[in-house]
């Protein structure tokens, strides 16, 4: 039986063609499934940013097309590179952006989880962003739920899942950030310009390379089994009653 680790390395591979240019073909694709939660990996290929080629966020991709498979979610990726950036080019010029804001005006979704990279000399495991204006002071930022249009549960969920499954790492690094790097607020962000133009809730989420190095397999197989576990109980949510509240 095909492991986790060998699923994920093999899904990889379409992103990691051409020295992560990906292959020739479309530059998005987008992956129907069966519950009310979206994926997005628009760094899962090189991009394109302010006139200079962009390193993929490695494994993104390949670990985003994994979770698609075992949970049914829904999922959107950057394909091949284009001299485009999904995550900072202007509505106009954002083909990614345009074709996520449709589907999701026709599609019922709750939440769409935006997934980054960054690097592993980042002091956090992972970070949230929830696009606060930037003249908001640092405790504002911190209890900002923009992109989750004010539902707090989820972020609850995604912080709860993470810290179970980190506290436990034999690393330094195993702390939950929010909105001190990486708000997701600046530029045209996937979770900025999907969560201003849709009903659905964004969240930016920033993973940090030692997490997603497979040859870390503690690290790797938690980030695994928390973001596994933050789409079912996410997707198990009674929304009807979530969205009355609001």
């Amino acid at each position: 039986m095909i492991s986790i680790l060998e699923q994920i390395a093999e899904n990889e591979k379409i992103f990691s063609a051409n020295n992560y240019d990906g292959n020739v073909g479309e530059n998005y694709k987008i992956i129907r499934g069966n519950i009310p939660i979206m994926l997005s990996a628009p760094h899962a290929v090189n991009h394109f940013r302010n006139e200079q080629k962009k390193w993929a966020d490695l494994w993104t991709g390949g670990i985003a097309l994994y979770l698609q498979q075992i949970t049914g979610c829904h999922l959107i990726y950057n394909a091949c590179f284009a001299e485009k950036d999904p995550n900072f080019d202007v509505p106009e010029n954002n083909d990614y952006q345009t074709a996520l804001k449709q589907y999701l005006k026709n599609t019922p979704i709750y939440v769409l989880l935006d997934l980054h990279g960054s690097s592993a000399s980042r002091e956090y495991a992972v970070e949230l962003g929830t696009a606060p204006l930037p003249d908001k002071s640092e405790q504002e930022k911190q209890e900002d739920l923009t992109s989750l249009h004010g539902i707090k549960i989820i972020e609850d969920v995604v912080m709860s899942s993470f810290n179970q499954n980190f506290a436990k790492m034999e690393t330094p690094k195993k702390s939950v950030w929010k909105n001190k790097v990486f708000s997701a607020g600046g530029q045209n962000t996937v979770t900025k310009g999907i969560s201003e133009n849709t009903y659905t809730a964004c969240l930016q989420l920033e993973i940090n390379a030692e997490y997603r190095n497979p040859n870390n397999q503690a690290q790797f197989t938690a980030l695994i089994s928390a973001l596994q576990q933050i789409i079912q109980k996410l997707s198990a949510l009674n929304w009807s009653e979530i969205l009355k509240e609001k």
